[in-house]
């Protein structure tokens, strides 16, 4: 099982809106509302790393309110 924590840096405004919409998804084991350098740290988990970075990258980066997006692969 590949996992990641993507860190993400919402519009202003938009931070509830797309925490929601996160938690919506399968892939994505939590999401939280967060201080700090990220709005939202979200845990994400797909059945291999190949299909982890494509959901990031074609699913998750799409949804509205998202400006830029940190991942970091869980190695172990």
């Amino acid at each position: 099982m590949a996992k990641a924590y993507l860190k993400i840096l919402v519009e202003t405004g938009m931070e509830r809106a797309v925490c929601d919409s996160l938690r919506k998804l399968p892939e994505v084991k939590s999401a939280d509302l967060t201080t700090g350098d990220q709005d939202i740290i979200a845990v994400i988990e797909s059945p291999g790393y190949e299909t982890l970075l494509r959901t990031i990258v074609e699913k998750l980066r799409h949804i509205k309110g998202i400006a830029s997006t940190s991942t970091s692969l869980v190695l172990d």
